[in-house]
């Protein structure tokens, strides 16, 4: 007589819990740390969001000339900016080096709302959040957390991953993220993932905020 295994409950629950793939806080960044305590590696993202690809948003905060000319990862469902660039350039404490400063888009959180509803998910659902490096996901995940979402995840390394702290390519970004874990990314850039809700003129009326 066969017998079929049987597993609890509450075994099954966490082996398809979304914060089973999650990494401990310990292991990020306090500057990166986020109300939701959520925080997943490249591969983690990519594994959290092919095994529940219905059921989870995942998003790219990066502007549009980020990801043209760098490239995107293909299981993105959607592509809203955090910020914008501006033409003001602020310089750094060294009075050297600089950069631009960044637009915050005040459009976000709604349009986060959306992306949930056009796949059948709610305020409720997982959400993973991707910058370039890791820094500009936390802030994003405390908008939203402020809006009311309940699950929201940082990619703690980025696409590009974090800069190198010795060697030859110290400084570059060449450790972990999702491009140098060779996970799937693309020059090509589907109509359907991007955001055009976007007016140049309305940038010097939006709140400024430092990267």
């Amino acid at each position: 007589m066969n017998r079929k295994l049987l597993i609890p409950a509450f075994i099954l629950a966490l082996l398809f819990s979304s914060s089973a793939f999650a990494i401990d806080k310990s292991q990020v960044k306090e500057k990166w740390h986020t109300p939701f305590d959520l925080y997943l590696t490249a591969q983690e993202a990519y594994d959290l969001k092919t095994s529940k690809p219905d059921e989870v948003l995942f998003i790219d905060v990066r502007n549009r000339p980020e990801i043209h000319y760098i490239g995107m990862a293909e299981q993105i469902d959607a592509n809203i900016p955090f910020y914008f660039d501006s033409t003001e350039w602020k310089l750094k404490k060294d009075g050297v080096h600089g950069t631009f400063r960044k637009i915050r888009n005040t459009d976000f959180e709604a349009a986060v709302e959306n992306a949930l509803r056009s796949k059948g998910l709610t305020k409720e659902s997982p959400i993973i959040i991707m910058c370039t490096s890791g820094s500009r996901a936390p802030r994003a995940a405390r908008a939203l957390h402020e809006a009311g979402f309940k699950q929201v995840f940082t990619q703690v390394e980025g696409f590009e991953g974090i800069k190198a702290k010795e060697g030859e390519n110290k400084g570059k970004r060449v450790v972990a993220g999702w491009k140098h874990e060779g996970l799937p990314w693309s020059y090509d850039l589907p109509a359907s993932k991007m955001y055009f809700n976007f007016d140049p003129k309305a940038l010097e009326e939006r709140p400024k905020e430092e990267k």
